[in-house]
């Protein structure tokens, strides 16, 4: 929605960050399969990370708004999700799906991504932080996760807990709002 005010480098940025929040609280496979299929023959190290096809599709309109070829898009998030993998496989097996091991994982790779990065105007964090929670929300409800992934990342742009509070409450009401308009528009 904001993207565009960005410029190339936060663009790049948002989209690596929304990769990564869309991808940290979606369930693990191994070998294609969900933990509760797994047998003795399985093959633990082919890890992956289930999509949802509604979250892709928000990446999908993010990368068009940010004027990205599909080529590059794939590229980038590939590297996230793998990136966040490696950082998985560095756990325990008994411990990989709990979510305060996704937490740290994932927080792990945020901080990789946000290292060292400033941005010249405060309006730039306030649009990264504002499309993460738009992002947050596409599956109706921000997860545990989720919203410790976007206080990480208020933290490192030194935005005060009121203006996250008002992004978070503009964020949901936008949200409600193209909700109730696509259901009206699909009855």
């Amino acid at each position: 929605m904001l993207i565009k005010l960005l410029p190339e480098s936060e663009k790049e940025l948002l989209l690596d960050l929304t990769k990564l929040l869309t991808l940290s609280d979606n369930p693990l496979l191994w070998g294609g399969k969900p933990s509760d299929e797994l047998t003795s023959n399985s093959d633990l190290t082919d890890i992956s990370i289930q999509k949802d096809e509604q979250e892709d599709e928000l990446i999908a309109d993010f990368e068009r708004s940010a004027g990205f070829s599909s080529f590059w898009s794939a590229r980038k998030s590939e590297r996230v999700e793998r990136q966040l993998i490696e950082e998985l496989k560095k756990l325990p097996i008994s411990k990989i799906e709990q979510a305060e091991s996704r937490l740290h994982a994932a927080t792990t790779v945020l901080k990789k991504h946000l290292e060292g990065k400033s941005f010249n105007f405060p309006s730039t964090a306030r649009i990264i932080l504002f499309e993460l929670i738009l992002a947050a929300l596409r599956d109706g409800n921000i997860s545990n996760i989720e919203q410790a992934l976007l206080k990480e990342v208020q933290l490192h742009c030194q935005l005060e807990d009121f203006i996250f509070d008002d992004l978070l409450e503009r964020a949901e009401a936008l949200n409600n709002e193209i909700s109730k308009t696509i259901s009206i528009v699909l009855e």
